[in-house]
């Protein structure tokens, strides 16, 4: 049986305020190519399906239309809650649903959702486990010292689970999971709670594949068989230089006496989204003749120029050859705190205004304004000085 694991879908995700659902759409058109191609069964999505709780009505349609063509493939699809989804929501017509092929967990009332599936090495378990906190899990196991620990709750929960070792058994989860105390490795922009949810990766020690959600880079924990496959996008500039994949499981024959994972194989199968996400410095002249050179004007750009000053309309200049620009910084602090003070010698009631701004400038960048600077300072003075002219004019009129 071959399996397609992905997660942290986050549908309606928008990074510095652009909406991603254009690159979704592309990512999961993609997703759906591969299960083809591969002859895939089973399509597992390990939580985090939209990035809010209540997604936007955009949302949910780029997810309806993704599982429409799913079962339009032949697929079966396999999807539990992450901590950015709605449990019920999630769970909506799940009986109608699961008649098509998908199956979406109900809200966790103590015990796991179950899905069996065959192949010509006899059955497979499918446990669909939606992501918990403690609090979800003690009013079910009174006699179980849970207290805040997510590992004795999750451990609790599996062991609660009538698993049979004779088949290949397959977990879903949408956890923090841990092992030899380290934890994996996460992308900026991911919560850190300093170890308060985290999970030992020994609570799975029962499944042959342990098929994780929450992580946003693909990585293995502990062993090959326990993996994130790690979000189909990069969502933060902190990913610029990971690739991202989708984790294509074969689950072979489980023979007597085989180790847990042993019937498991799996490949990395690269993702290659709409839009990269790449990070790119240099001066403002220099990341500009790199519109051609890097073949990549419509990706999106976090720009650090090293100008020693800033430049007038760097970011207008910068999109109309890099469109999907999305932050722009500088890079000259090490000149900044090199630069002697200047002091203010005249007296600021006999200098006019485009003097006082130049030698506050000065004052904090170390340099005087350079002629382009100084003439775009004094017309921008003008305008300004214009505007407050005409409304005092409109109050004393009014007055009268």
């Amino acid at each position: 049986m071959k399996v397609l694991h992905v997660s942290d879908l986050h549908i309606g995700k928008r990074v510095n305020g652009m909406s991603m659902l254009d690159d979704q759409r592309y990512i999961l058109r993609q997703i759906l190519d591969i299960a083809e191609k591969r002859q895939v069964s089973v399509l597992l999505i390990a939580g985090d399906v939209y990035d809010k709780a209540s997604p936007s009505a955009e949302a949910v349609t780029v997810f309806d239309a993704f599982l429409t063509d799913a079962v339009a493939a032949d697929l079966r699809v396999l999807a539990i809650p992450g901590n950015h989804d709605s449990a019920e929501r999630i769970a909506y017509a799940q009986g109608l649903l699961e008649k098509q092929g998908v199956c979406l967990p109900p809200v966790y009332a103590g015990e796991v959702e179950r899905v069996e599936l065959e192949d010509e090495h006899g059955p497979v378990e499918f446990w669909l486990l939606p992501f918990l906190k403690p609090g979800d899990v003690r009013r079910f196991f009174p006699d179980e010292e849970i207290g805040d620990d997510y590992s004795a709750a999750l451990r609790a929960v599996l062991g609660a689970c009538a698993i049979d070792q004779g088949k290949r058994n397959v977990v879903l989860s949408h956890q923090l999971v841990t092992a030899y105390g380290t934890a994996p490795d996460r992308a900026d922009d991911e919560i850190k709670l300093g170890g308060m949810d985290n999970v030992d990766v020994s609570v799975y020690d029962a499944f042959d594949y342990v098929a994780l959600g929450h992580v946003h880079r693909p990585q293995r924990v502990g062993r090959d068989t326990v993996r994130y496959s790690g979000s189909p996008l990069k969502y933060s500039f902190s990913e610029a230089r990971y690739d991202k994949s989708a984790a294509l499981i074969e689950l072979g024959e489980k023979k007597p006496g085989d180790d847990v994972g042993e019937c498991v194989s799996f490949e990395l199968i690269p993702l290659v989204p709409l839009h990269d996400v790449r990070e790119v410095r240099g001066t403002l002249a220099d990341v500009l003749a790199m519109g051609t050179a890097l073949d990549a004007s419509q990706d999106y750009l976090h720009i650090t120029l090293s100008d020693e000053h800033p430049q007038l309309d760097a970011m207008a200049k910068i999109h109309e050859v890099f469109p999907n620009a999305m932050m722009l910084d500088y890079d000259n602090v090490t000149v900044l705190i090199d630069r002697p003070q200047t002091q203010l010698t005249a007296d600021p009631d006999s200098m006019d205004t485009l003097d006082l701004f130049s030698a506050f400038y000065e004052s904090q960048v170390g340099n005087p304004l350079d002629n382009e600077q100084r003439d775009f300072a004094r017309k921008l003075i003008a305008k300004v000085e214009d505007s407050v002219a005409k409304g005092l004019d409109g109050q004393e009129e009014g007055a009268q």
